[in-house]
């Protein structure tokens, strides 16, 4: 059975990006991570209070990774980005290997250098940590063309 994550990378839990996500999978069982719940700090910080190994946790059960972010400042926001950051190097990382993607991204008015820079991200993530793209999708914030064009199987 496909065991499917929701990560809501929005600072509002029950805003658009969460809405859509939940929306996108409302016919699908799926767990939802509310990331602004979690302290991931900056790569090359060191804290004790540092979540990401509980993140971890709950990615290594899943199959297939449905990432939902907000558009800020013409790419995806700085919770997302951090995370990402934060791979590098990360031995826990390896558990990303052979999972499924899908990334949605949703702001006010994202432009078509918007759409590129958050496809490339998208396709570099699933390069080097060696995950299957299934879709990534820019959209307004009513979400329409995400809903319309994203299908997790």
């Amino acid at each position: 059975m496909n065991k499917v994550l929701f990560m809501n990378f929005s600072p509002n839990k029950n805003g658009n990006t969460y809405r859509i996500g939940e929306e996108l999978l409302k016919n699908q069982s799926h767990d939802t991570m509310q990331m602004v719940d979690y302290k991931i700090y900056q790569y090359g910080q060191v804290y004790e209070d540092d979540q990401l190994e509980e993140v971890f946790a709950n990615i290594r059960m899943a199959d297939t990774l449905v990432i939902g972010a907000p558009v800020y400042w013409y790419t995806v926001g700085g919770m997302l980005k951090t995370f990402i950051d934060r791979l590098y190097m990360l031995p826990e990382a390896e558990y990303l290997k052979g999972k499924k993607l899908y990334l949605f991204a949703q702001g006010s008015a994202p432009d078509e250098n918007t759409v590129k820079s958050i496809e490339f991200l998208a396709n570099r993530l699933c390069y080097f940590m060696e995950m299957e793209l299934k879709g990534v999708v820019v959209d307004r914030s009513d979400g329409r063309k995400i809903l319309q064009s994203i299908v997790v199987e």
